[in-house]
């Protein structure tokens, strides 16, 4: 059976209103810039908290491995009738084994 990669990506919303004391609005706004960044609204923006969207994309994995000596890369190709790949499951074999090859 194939693997996927499957990348999730969901982003959310959320609203929270907050009194501040500061002596204008661009304080004001620091101010609360840096509670949110403290965690200080972490629990009300959580209750509040809805999702905007969402995606999901997925993508077959397809393993591969290089030869040693040809230094050629199969790719796994789970087709019965492929013959150009018939180098992949040996090549995976040696490569996940502990064997060596010597040169002299």
């Amino acid at each position: 059976m194939p693997k996927y990669n499957v990348s999730i990506e969901i982003d959310y919303k959320s609203y929270h209103e907050e009194e501040i004391e500061a002596s204008d609005e661009d304080e004001a706004e620091t101010i609360a810039q840096e509670n949110f960044y403290n965690d200080e609204y972490e629990d009300e923006l959580r209750m509040n908290m809805e999702k905007d969207d969402e995606s999901y994309n997925a993508v077959e994995i397809i393993g591969k491995q290089k030869c040693p000596v040809c230094k050629k890369i199969y790719y796994e190709d789970n087709r019965d009738d492929n013959p150009i790949n018939v180098g992949y499951e040996p090549v995976k074999e040696f490569n996940d084994s502990e064997q060596v090859i010597y040169t002299p």
